[in-house]
């Protein structure tokens, strides 16, 4: 599997000329940002002597050039996501102190100013087993696709916090918090990562690959493809934040709609879901209630993978919106009405498409009702090949779910 990396991505499609610049840029300034060329001593040396290097997953070019730019990683999207810039490498209350951990790769060395290993991130006890103190597991209704990865995912609060949401639709997470989800393909465990956002507001991010012997992960900040001997890519710090940055607060998957749904698993008394959250009163302005999503059931698998798996970039805060107007994102105020009055929904359905530069499929429209031929978002979703191709990150394969759901809804639209 090759990875596809990104310096910045478009609403409706993606400029070469854009991507090339966005390398170049990162290539010069990923040193300042990240932390320093040359890698700590003992982090980034030969197999079994670094925690960054050969014998954890990181491979000399496996990384290649960082992606992200400074539109998906920078100073307006709360710092560099492999290190942040910190005065004196500061920490958030509550979070973890660690230091400069780099993996060598032919583009330099990127950094990451999180731990160097998984132990130390505050996910497990000891054994790598059992969860740490307060640490919760969650699930989203709407599940992102990444080419048939199982998921699992934990959340940490500091004590005595609450999460703002006072915008239901974007939620604001306090200092220290911390998100880890782990990834697993074809039954073998591969990466988990860690978003953890710092006292000045920057969030970090790495990925941490296991060993083989699943007992430790290691830190690895340029990523790595086809890891662990799976298709799975682990992405680089600054590809995680390709997507994170087109929200706010950077979280995907932990919001309002996406945790308004039963226990996903009625044993679990650690998993938190909207109603624990307001039960608890961990939410500064809760709702009366949990969120559904009206509509047939084909409306709802439809308008749920697209708030999942295109909302995070394409939302009325992302940049990709900003170019050309393209809002999958579900709010919570839409779903008090029909499924016609969404604003997903009026802006899909026989809405011509924005052209920017470059190639773009050949519909017209975004949705035309019952023409799959000429719907183009349906052809992006479905031509892995093309450079137009969405999601642009963390898939090569067409999810079979989406297809369904997507040819279910668009098939039963009577034409216009």
């Amino acid at each position: 599997m090759k990875l596809r990396t990104f310096g910045r991505t478009t609403l409706e499609r993606t400029s070469p000329r854009l991507v090339l610049l966005g390398a170049a840029v990162l290539s010069t300034a990923v040193f300042s940002a990240c932390g320093t060329s040359t890698p700590p001593s003992g982090s980034g040396g030969t197999p079994g002597g670094g925690s960054g290097g050969v014998a954890s997953g990181g491979n000399v070019g496996s990384g290649g050039a960082p992606s992200g730019g400074a539109d998906t990683g920078g100073g307006d999207s709360g710092g560099s996501a492999s290190g942040g810039v910190e005065a004196a490498g500061g920490t958030a209350a509550g979070g973890t102190a660690g230091v400069d951990c780099s993996q060598p790769s032919d583009a330099g060395s990127l950094t990451t100013r999180l731990p160097c290993q998984l132990s130390l991130t505050g996910l497990y006890e000891a054994d790598m087993v059992t969860l740490a103190d307060d640490v919760h597991t969650y699930s989203p209704t709407f599940h992102l696709w990444t080419d048939s990865a199982a998921k699992k995912r934990w959340i940490q609060l500091p004590p005595d916090t609450q999460i703002d949401t006072t915008d239901m639709d974007f939620w604001v997470f306090p200092p220290g918090t911390k998100l880890w989800k782990e990834f697993s393909r074809d039954d073998v465990r591969v990466e988990t990562r860690l978003l953890e956002k710092q006292t000045s507001g920057a969030w970090r991010a790495v990925a941490y690959q296991w060993r083989e012997d699943q007992l430790e992960a290691d830190a690895v900040p340029n990523g790595q493809q086809n890891a662990s001997g799976t298709p799975h890519d682990i992405p680089n710090a600054d590809n995680c934040m390709t997507c994170h940055s087109q929200q706010p607060d950077k979280i995907l998957g932990f919001s309002a709609i996406q945790l308004s749904h039963e226990p996903a698993d009625a044993a679990d008394t650690l998993e938190w879901t909207l109603q624990t959250l307001i039960d608890d009163e961990l939410l500064t302005a809760p709702p009366a209630a949990p969120f559904t999503v009206p509509g047939t059931d084909e409306e709802v698998a439809f308008f749920g993978y697209l708030h999942s798996n295109c909302g995070h970039c394409h939302n009325p805060t992302g940049t990709a919106n900003a170019q050309t107007g393209l809002d999958m994102w579900l709010k919570a105020a839409d779903l008090d009405g029909p499924v016609s009055t969404f604003s997903v929904y009026q802006n899909l359905v026989d809405v011509d498409i924005v052209k920017t530069d470059g190639a773009h499929p050949a519909a017209a429209k975004r949705v035309l009702p019952g023409s799959f031929a000429d719907s183009a978002v349906y052809q992006r979703f479905m031509d892995k090949t093309a450079e137009w191709t969405m999601p642009p990150l963390g898939t090569e394969d067409v999810d079979p779910a989406g297809q369904a759901a997507m040819e279910a809804w668009i098939g039963s639209l009577p034409p216009p």
